[in-house]
């Protein structure tokens, strides 16, 4: 039976990737990648959406070995209130518009009043460990997190995780501006936010008062990039 090295294994070749792009894709170590590659150890969360992103392919074919067709990534539907739904489904609300208020509890407010869904496994929920009350899409805009996140994509947030784990891809509020950022701790509570677009958007270093100045908010962790190909 085949296991999560072997697709990884399986994909590289496909795709004539080494394992430094894949270092370089999902900011694991040298060691890690080695170990998934090995089949000594499996990529923790926090490392599948850019891995599945990197090799193109679905974070559940990753994990299941299960095929999404028409699709790269995790295939993406619109369904109404009429479809019925499968077993292992569950519906999620899906923004078309990333840009929801900020402010101390107008996401429960947006997520109460979205009408749009999307539908997941509940597998997948599970095997990541997030609420079906924490899970939320939304279509992501701009080229600042390019190649990760390209304009167009739809993102998946949990909004469960809002803790900084460093090199975690982010939804953030600053001013009033919503963005999908790679986060890390600095002394004394500040925060670096980096943009994998790097050339075109500097990074941000917010000091702990500019973060309160700023009303700097984490909305939640994404945990999944869903891209649909364009011909």
């Amino acid at each position: 039976m085949a296991t999560i090295s072997d697709r990884i294994i399986q994909r590289m070749k496909e795709l004539n990737l080494r394992q430094v792009d894949i270092v370089e894709a999902t900011h694991a170590t040298k060691g890690a990648v080695s170990k998934w590659v090995a089949g000594t150890n499996t990529p923790k969360a926090e490392f599948l959406p850019p891995l599945a992103s990197a090799l193109k392919v679905s974070q559940n074919w990753l994990l299941t070995g299960i095929v999404d067709t028409d699709q790269n990534f995790q295939s993406i539907d619109v369904w109404d209130k009429n479809t019925p739904l499968e077993n292992d489904e569950v519906e999620i609300p899906f923004f078309k518009d990333f840009s929801f208020a900020c402010g101390s509890g107008s996401i429960n407010e947006h997520i109460a009043n979205e009408k749009r869904k999307l539908r997941i496994s509940k597998a997948t929920l599970r095997n990541l460990s997030i609420s079906k009350d924490n899970a939320v899409a939304a279509v992501a805009s701009g080229d600042s997190m390019s190649p990760t996140i390209q304009d167009g994509d739809t993102i998946h947030i949990d909004l469960g995780r809002k803790e900084i784990k460093d090199g975690r891809i982010f939804v953030i509020c600053i001013g009033g501006l919503h963005f999908a950022k790679r986060l890390y701790n600095l002394p004394l509570g500040g925060v670096r936010i980096v943009s994998d677009n790097a050339d075109e958007y500097p990074e941000i270093i917010l000091t702990v008062d500019e973060r309160l100045k700023q009303d700097f908010q984490i909305y939640g962790w994404v945990w999944q990039i869903a891209r649909i190909e364009k011909w």
